[in-house]
């Protein structure tokens, strides 16, 4: 369904800065066998669903797409409230969502953990390539992003926030990210392969506006059960609706 280059295009689009993006592209490859060995793990050992580079390049793009939302509504980020630029929220998303799901490589159980100590001395070379002087607060930044997209841990900053937003949004077709076996028949996954279409919009009184389009009302379980439980455990609770067509029924609420 997802091209890895459609994928690329719309996250420079998004990230309106030619430099950020080139260094994101360029790490892409660099450690798209991190993603492709991830995956494999996943698919054959876990038995779980896509967890390799078109997801991370998915969540990539939906994340720099909220905080371009965000941005819109007048609400600070985190980098910004600590006096640095809105180019800095860009890099802890992009960077935290390209390398959120590596610690799957180890195991499936506090991967957000694994991922952030697999991921430290990439984050800390880009960093230091980003933002010389200031360098370390960036990496804890983007390493808190990537740590806390797992809706068991607390957000504390808006740009991880996104992050784990933009996770939970991968759910079209099967593409869950609630972790059900591939060959089992139960709720969970019945409820995944229920969704259709997810898309992210600019809201009203609500700035993020989630539309779910499904073809049976079996995948509300996979929305409660994962992005409205990563929305609760963001910072951006309160400023989400979600709404649901299954059918000719309309169902919104806000998270």
């Amino acid at each position: 369904m997802y091209e890895e280059k459609v994928l690329l295009s719309e996250i420079k689009q998004f990230m309106n800065n030619d430099d950020l993006y080139t260094l994101y592209e360029e790490t892409y490859f660099r450690y798209k066998h991190y993603f492709d060995t991830t995956n494999y793990i996943v698919l054959n050992v876990y038995q779980f669903n896509d967890h390799g580079a078109i997801h991370v390049l998915l969540t990539t793009r939906n994340a720099l797409e909220i905080l371009r939302i965000i941005k819109k509504f007048g609400l600070q980020t985190t980098a910004e409230k600590l006096g640095k630029s809105f180019e800095w929220s860009k890099f802890i998303v992009a960077f935290g969502a390209l390398f959120h799901d590596v610690g799957n490589m180890i195991h499936r159980e506090n991967h957000y953990l694994f991922s952030t100590i697999l991921a430290e001395s990439i984050i800390e070379s880009l960093a230091k390539t980003f933002e010389e002087d200031d360098w370390l607060l960036l990496k804890a930044l983007t390493l808190n992003a990537i740590y806390t997209h797992d809706e068991a841990v607390p957000c504390t900053t808006i740009e991880g926030s996104c992050v784990t937003i933009a996770d939970g949004c991968d759910m079209e077709e099967g593409r869950s990210r609630l972790a059900h076996k591939k060959d089992k028949v139960d709720i969970h996954a019945v409820s995944s392969l229920a969704i259709n279409k997810v898309e992210i919009k600019e809201g009203g009184e609500e700035p993020i506006l989630i539309e779910i389009w499904m073809k049976h009302l079996a995948g509300i379980f996979q929305v409660d059960e994962i992005l409205t439980k990563k929305i609760k455990s963001s910072l951006l609770g309160g400023k989400v609706r979600i709404r649901i067509h299954a059918g000719e029924e309309v169902l919104e609420k806000v998270v």
